[in-house]
């Protein structure tokens, strides 16, 4: 990739390969698999993803995958932290699973204690202006704005028309999107001149698949042509929130019977469309087209964001590196990577 310079800024100029997107969904400790997919896709091909990726977009458990890839971490270091975080980031309530449930109703499920120090010490004081200036990387982390009531995208300063997330750090920025309503708190960042703190919470309520955002920025703020664009969305495996045929009595709900679910069918229903979209408009263009490939994963065990069990880290690093074997996903990420 070719760069110039535009004052302080870093701006995409042509390019002499592809220019290529990593996006990597939201799912809370379901993002092993997508951790271990990874690892399994960069030791085949032989190389690194922040190698081979020019832009980084990430939601919730994406935001640190994405974030920490763009800043050189490797798919095994992945793995290991999601080893080292999950029973400390999901750890039991001080009543065990009735106590954790019992504050959920009026609390968030867990405290962030150990989510914000953990990537504090994965990230340091990293901002965004330095993922761009530093590592000529450009990234995108997705949050919900709650003082102002509208979706927020965090990302590099990579336009003309942008400036105002250098000095966030990318530490502050991924605890703000990994902030989902009910289980962590809301996060506060203050920016630098600015009088008071914005709160936020999780990105999987803006884009649980970012990969739309993404596209849409190499276009417009990066100047990409829609032919040299090359994304790959990496999922998390998500359970359905598909109820299937049943009485009519089972669906009509109030706050209580809605409570549990609301999340998925929300998150689960964002994802579907921003693929349908992507799809459509990489058809839209002529020969030669954008090419978007879309690797998902089934979660047949129904595991829970939040489920830190040994069963659950040992099915959800297999499905992980069963996708990092399989053939046709590999043929598939090489049209991105190769």
């Amino acid at each position: 990739m070719s760069e110039k310079q535009d004052g302080n800024k870093i701006v995409a100029a042509e390019h002499s390969r592809p220019f290529r997107i990593l996006s990597v969904d939201g799912g809370g400790y379901l993002g092993l698999a997508a951790a271990a997919a990874i690892r399994g896709w960069e030791q085949h091909f032989g190389l690194g993803f922040h190698e081979r990726f020019d832009l980084f977009c990430g939601t919730s458990t994406g935001a640190i995958i994405a974030m920490a890839l763009a800043t050189g971490k490797s798919g095994q270091e992945l793995v290991d932290l999601y080893g080292r975080l999950g029973q400390k980031v999901f750890r039991k309530g001080l009543f065990g699973e009735i106590g954790k449930k019992g504050r959920n109703l009026l609390l968030p499920k867990y405290g962030n204690e150990a989510l914000r120090e953990a990537l504090h010490e994965t990230f340091q004081q990293e901002t965004f202006g330095d993922l761009l200036n530093t590592r000529k990387k450009y990234a995108i982390v997705t949050a919900y704005n709650i003082t102002s009531g509208s979706p927020r995208v965090f990302k590099t300063d990579h336009s003309a028309r942008l400036s105002l997330d250098a000095s966030t750090t990318l530490a502050d920025a991924i605890l703000a999107s990994t902030a989902a309503p009910t289980f962590f708190p809301v996060v506060a960042i203050r920016r630098t001149g600015q009088g008071y703190a914005e709160h936020f919470c999780d990105g999987g309520i803006v884009a649980n698949h970012p990969a739309l955002i993404g596209f849409a920025e190499a276009l417009s703020e990066l100047s990409q042509a829609p032919d040299n664009i090359r994304l790959l969305s990496v999922s998390t495996p998500r359970k359905s929130a598909g109820k299937g045929p049943g009485p009519d009595k089972d669906l009509n709900r109030g706050v209580f019977g809605w409570a549990f679910e609301i999340a998925d069918i929300f998150i689960g229903s964002n994802v579907t469309i921003a693929h349908e979209l992507l799809l459509r408009f990489v058809r839209s263009y002529p020969d030669p087209k954008p090419i978007y490939e879309r690797i998902e994963m089934e979660n047949t065990q129904l595991f829970a964001m939040d489920e830190v069990t040994q069963k659950s880290t040992r099915e959800l690093e297999r499905i992980g590196t069963q996708c990092g074997r399989s053939r046709d996903l590999r043929e598939r990420v090489g049209r991105i990577v190769a």
